[in-house]
């Protein structure tokens, strides 16, 4: 067996073992008592515009990809880029392999349009930095409004708007091409953030916090950027316990504030187990002359 071979094998075992290894961190830190008793009193009625924000959320997420798709001359419509962000989702949430939601989506459309690996790895990466970008600008908005680091802010807005600088001078002047629409998909950043915090405001509305939301933002923000690290599956226990250490700095309810973390996971979830339809539905909605594309369950029909 090659090293190659052996390290696909090994991922997806460190994944599962930091995973856990996390979550037991985390309960170790929280009352699961209290955790339970604020699931089962929790107004589930808050829970659908928490679940309805989290879907228009992951659609503008996967326009803000068509963007880059399109930059580099993948003529994909709407809807079949809609189907691969979605198996995408269900590939990095339930099949913790060496593959990932993103390797899926390049082998696809590697496999389906005349394209090379880096075009394709350069959309989805700058899409991803998009997204990076949007969380930056919502964390530097914040600065200013939190006492415990708004002595900071200044600094943190000033790093945020010359790495902004550094960073579009980077875009233009060597990925001209799949950096075009820069303001667009940069904007779409922000929105797809923000209606991630809507999403979190609904859950807490759920679960009855009555506290100011804006430190619990704050934390789910910072908690993101923990999540982006490929160390476990889905995100799930890195955010949880960027959570903890944050809702401790912040003087935050951590059995709140994890409930809300593992809230939010299980809407994630929900999202992602729909792309069961699109693999169950392959073969029904094949037709004979898209056998070339037999290898992409997101083709378009």
């Amino acid at each position: 067996m090659d090293k190659k071979k052996a390290w696909n094998i090994l991922k997806p075992v460190l994944k599962i073992a930091f995973t856990m290894l996390a979550l037991w961190l985390v309960y170790t830190k929280v009352d699961l008592a209290a955790v339970r008793r604020l699931w089962k009193e929790a107004n589930g009625w808050w829970l659908i515009p928490a679940l309805a924000a989290f879907v228009i959320c992951q659609v503008i997420t996967s326009f803000r990809l068509l963007y880059f798709f399109r930059n580099i001359g993948l003529p994909l419509s709407a809807r079949s880029n809609l189907r691969l962000y979605l198996l995408g989702m269900f590939y990095n949430l339930f099949l913790p392999s060496g593959l990932g939601g993103d390797g899926y989506k390049i082998i696809v459309l590697k496999q389906r349009y005349p394209t090379t690996h880096k075009e394709v790895f350069s959309a989805v990466f700058f899409d991803r930095l998009a997204g990076l970008w949007g969380l930056g600008f919502l964390v530097s908005c914040f600065s200013l409004s939190l006492p415990e680091v708004r002595q900071y802010s200044a600094w943190i807005l000033a790093a945020f708007a010359g790495g902004t600088l550094v960073y579009y001078f980077i875009l233009r002047r060597y990925f001209n091409r799949v950096s075009r629409h820069f303001f667009a998909t940069h904007l779409l950043g922000i929105c797809t953030q923000s209606l991630q915090l809507a999403t979190v405001a609904f859950i807490l509305a759920a679960l009855g916090c009555r506290a100011s939301y804006w430190p619990y933002f704050a934390i789910f923000l910072l908690s993101s950027l923990a999540s982006l690290f490929p160390f476990s599956i889905g995100g799930l226990g890195a955010r949880e316990v960027a959570i903890v250490w944050g809702a401790g700095i912040f003087g935050l309810d951590k059995d709140l504030a994890v409930s809300v973390s593992l809230s939010f996971y299980l809407i994630t979830m929900a999202m992602a187990l729909s792309a069961i339809f699109i693999l169950f539905g392959r073969e029904r909605e094949r037709s004979p002359e898209s056998s070339a594309t037999a290898a992409d369950p997101a083709g378009e029909h």
